[in-house]
């Protein structure tokens, strides 16, 4: 699968127009093509202190090549965004008029001579774009991309000019809320699929979605806010904060993973968090109140959740009350309150690392005998339960 190569010039049609204090050719090509005739000048404080684009991701590019080449569900058709090029070199660059329409804007033809674009020369500049085009015209492994992708085209712009522009395209935009991305990929994922490559995002849907969990209605899943605040209610935790906190409990918990039945998995995790919330009933009734339900709370709690979900294992039970057992002996260990001060002030602290010494501080105040392993009931326990 060879680099689309053998092509001296690209030819693309455009539209010739105002785009806000620029004049730009705008329409669609080949992406291969668009990568033929393109190159991206990379910033290195050393090598190339006057460069633009970030360094490359190959993985980033190579998702955004798989994006065009698999095929896709007919339902779910794909798009990308406009790229953005500067023709720095005029020599390699010829206009020819087609016609000019009524509204202003003329159609031209445009001609890229790639014999003058001399390797190591940035003569069209990928000033948004580059991860989309870096694999487009193929490599050994790679077919090129002969889909059409829109693009818009500058001439003339100098250096500080596409900087300007590169900096509009990708710091003043607002970035996507996670949980509301997190929740639109679920939606898109089937329930089978899910499970197998984003456990910690099914559980948290689940946990989110059931009426019998005790996280129902107390998780913002991206978006709008204003639906809730019209009926009153108040949610305090993003979805992302709850599905990072599921992956702590599943990477710090031993046991858990002998229950092959995701949903037992399920189960045990949402008994462990009805335990939380019976333990610390005042923080988490009173969420604007204490940090409980903060994301240092979620990820403490979270991570000391896989400790005492083994130590229950271990001991051959999954009850609720079992695992109240063990948080009784920490609920006193810090204190929750956003206005506390002192050593058990909880009230400051952010970040991994914190948690992590939070739940390391709570699991040394935990004791118990542990006993025989007895996976195999637990889980049908555990599923006679979802079942009930």
């Amino acid at each position: 699968m060879p680099k689309l190569s053998g092509i001296r010039q690209i030819e693309v049609v455009a539209h010739e127009a105002k785009n806000l204090d620029t004049v730009c050719f705008r329409g669609a090509a080949p992406l291969a093509y668009l990568a033929l005739a393109s190159q991206a000048d990379i910033f290195d404080q050393v090598t190339n202190p006057g460069g633009l684009q970030r360094d490359l991701s190959p993985k980033h590019a190579s998702d955004a090549y798989e994006y065009v080449w698999w095929e896709r569900d007919p339902d779910y058709p794909r798009a990308f965004p406009e790229i953005v090029l500067n023709v720095r070199d005029k020599k390699v660059l010829q206009r020819e008029e087609i016609e000019t329409h009524a509204d202003g804007t003329t159609l031209v033809r445009l001609s890229l001579d790639l014999d003058k674009m001399r390797d190591g020369k940035v003569s069209v500049s990928r000033v948004d774009g580059n991860h989309r085009l870096f694999y487009a015209a193929g490599d050994a492994r790679r077919e090129p991309l002969m889909a059409s992708a829109p693009f818009q085209i500058h001439v003339g712009l100098t250096r500080e000019q596409e900087r300007s522009l590169f900096v509009d395209i990708n710091a003043n935009q607002k970035g996507m809320n996670t949980s509301h991305l997190a929740i639109m990929r679920a939606r898109l994922t089937p329930e089978e699929e899910e499970i197998k490559n984003h456990p910690e995002r099914w559980i948290a849907n689940r946990l989110a979605d059931e009426v019998e969990s005790p996280w129902h209605g107390l998780v913002h899943l991206g978006g709008s806010k204003k639906g809730s605040r019209t009926q009153g209610l108040t949610r305090p935790v993003n979805f992302a904060s709850l599905q990072a906190g599921v992956g702590r409990t599943l990477a710090k918990s031993q046991y858990i993973h002998d229950l092959t039945d995701p949903e037992a998995q399920y189960m045990v995790i949402r008994n462990y968090w009805e335990a939380v919330k019976r333990t610390f009933a005042e923080e988490w009734a009173r969420p604007k109140d204490f940090l409980l339900l903060k994301n240092i709370g979620v990820m403490s709690m979270s991570i000391l959740g896989g400790t005492i979900i083994d130590r229950c294992m271990a001991r051959g039970t999954i009850r609720i009350e079992d695992m109240t057992r063990y948080l009784r002996q920490v609920e006193n260990t810090f204190d929750w309150s956003k206005d506390a001060t002192g050593e058990r002030s909880v009230s400051g602290m952010s970040g991994n690392r914190a948690a992590l010494i939070i739940a390391g501080e709570m699991a040394k105040e935990l004791s118990d005998e542990t006993g025989e392993n007895v996976i195999k009931n637990l889980q049908e326990e555990l599923l006679g339960q979802t079942r009930a």
